[in-house]
């Protein structure tokens, strides 16, 4: 499967999507961490301060303890708490130190800013180099002391930044590796979800391009139970429907290739005959009869296919008004007398108001009947009946004609719509129509906003369209 397109877009922009939303997410849990850690570390080292001055400091200035004692005591918590602590006087000066490394800062004096905040009675806190005497970076907490309400000075507990971020490395690394393997699980998810999305895809695109081709058989089986699913089955039933009308094409290419052939092959044959003598000169005007007959028929055929493609192209213009229906009915069965009697056919009228007014185009209503009517008359064995009835209906009319002689299942009535449907693969002398009559009539209903069906049953064939009523 080529996945040069779909594929890697959605891969690359979920996945970088992804990088991008666990990256924020790491930077911000680091954030966190960091905060939180080092507000930790903070209440620490203003307990530890709190001890130092309750515990050390104050016994210094009462007098309990030496200097000597101060500096071990101050060691022992330097080496619990992995900081350093300096002890100042109440002018700022540093007068003891926990390391021995550090005996350079006594007598070093701290900036004021930093030594009014304990003044004020107040804990300080700072994150950096304490006035550039620290060589790296610290967590600086301070702690004022009292003794009564005179201020003797503060104490400053220094502990260094990468050692306070070192306690948490072990965090830090969990917290990682649970969002690289979040990142990595997301991402093989990704990976499959994407897929699940582009392989029918790509099925479909190769599909189409096999129908483009003329492979109108193709049809694709996938099961994903949602939108992709839906328009799989889409693609089958336009596969289907392209299908239907490449046969369709096909037929309609057959069939007006053999009811052109036949008119042109007769009119060719008689018109040789009577050049080449073979058609003696008192059967020549018969001849000629035939041959203006058949001239005539690829007339009506070219004339209805060119009026069925403009119905069907919507160039046919509809100008409705209101009209009396019964009148229409008797003109068009006058039409066709002769070709009734010839039949010796009993027609049946049966109308349910003296005068039915409906809103329609009058032209078009004409053509319907006349359609319908040369199709039973066509269809109608001698000595049958068509039955003409008009059934008042919520807003319409139905008109319902019936004629006797032919049944169709129902497979077949689904087809007499189609042009050039004859019902017959023999075409028959008796079927001496085009095919085109019912098909130019459902174009017609189309173009009216009617309805039209057909029923079938023991020995009957009965079509059944509407027109709307006209206001009176």
């Amino acid at each position: 499967m080529k996945r040069g397109t779909i594929f890697k877009r959605l891969f690359l922009t979920y996945g970088i999507t992804i990088i991008i939303g666990f990256g924020i997410l790491a930077l911000v849990l680091m954030q966190l961490f960091d905060q939180y850690f080092i507000e930790s570390k903070k209440q620490v080292l203003i307990e530890q301060g709190q001890k130092i001055s309750q515990e050390i400091v104050l016994g210094l200035y009462t007098g309990q303890i030496d200097q000597q004692r101060l500096s071990e005591s101050l060691k022992t918590v330097d080496s619990l708490l992995n900081a350093r602590i300096w002890l100042v006087d109440e002018n700022g000066y540093i007068i003891g130190v926990s390391g021995t490394s550090e005996d350079h800062y006594l007598g070093q004096k701290i900036e004021e800013a930093q030594l009014a905040q304990l003044y004020k009675g107040k804990n300080y806190f700072q994150t950096g180099t304490f006035g550039e005497k620290l060589e790296e970076k610290a967590l600086t907490a301070g702690y004022p002391i009292f003794v009564g309400k005179v201020f003797k000075g503060g104490i400053f507990i220094h502990a260094p930044l990468p050692e306070v971020q070192k306690t948490f490395k072990d965090i830090y690394a969990i917290t990682i590796a649970a969002i690289l393997l979040c990142g990595l699980l997301a991402y093989v998810i990704l990976y499959f979800q994407i897929r699940r999305i582009s392989r029918p895809l790509a099925e479909i695109s190769e599909a189409a391009k096999e129908i483009a081709g003329g492979e109108f058989q193709k049809r694709l089986s996938i099961k994903t139970g949602d939108e992709i699913e839906e328009l799989g089955s889409s693609f089958n039933h336009m596969a289907e429907s392209l299908e239907r009308i490449e046969e369709n094409r096909r037929n309609l290419v057959a069939n007006i290739s053999h009811d052109i052939r036949s008119p042109i092959t007769s009119i060719s044959g008689f018109v040789e005959g009577i050049l080449d003598g073979t058609i003696p000169k008192e059967k020549q005007n018969l001849y000629l009869t035939k041959v203006l007959a058949e001239s005539k028929r690829l007339g009506k055929i070219t004339s209805n296919l060119l009026e069925l493609s403009n119905m069907q192209q919507g160039q046919m213009t509809v100008k409705k008004q209101a009209f009396e229906l019964n009148e229409t009915i008797r003109r068009a069965i006058i039409s066709f007398e002769e070709q009734i009697l010839a039949k010796n056919l009993e027609i049946e009228l049966h109308l349910f108001d003296e005068a039915i007014y409906v809103f329609s185009d009058s032209s078009l209503l004409e053509r319907i009947l006349m359609n319908l009517l040369d199709n039973a008359v066509k269809f109608t064995p001698e000595n049958g009946h068509i039955r003409i009835n008009t059934t008042d209906a919520p807003g319409k009319i139905q008109i319902e004609l019936l004629n006797d002689g032919v049944s169709i299942d129902q497979e077949e009535l689904k087809k007499i719509w189609d042009r050039f449907h004859k019902g017959d693969a023999s075409r028959g002398e008796h079927r001496s129509g085009f095919g085109l009559g019912l098909a130019i009539v459902r174009e017609i209903v189309g173009l009216l906003d009617e309805k039209i069906w057909a029923e079938s049953g023991k020995d009957f064939v009965k079509i059944i369209f509407t027109l709307d009523k006209a206001n009176n």
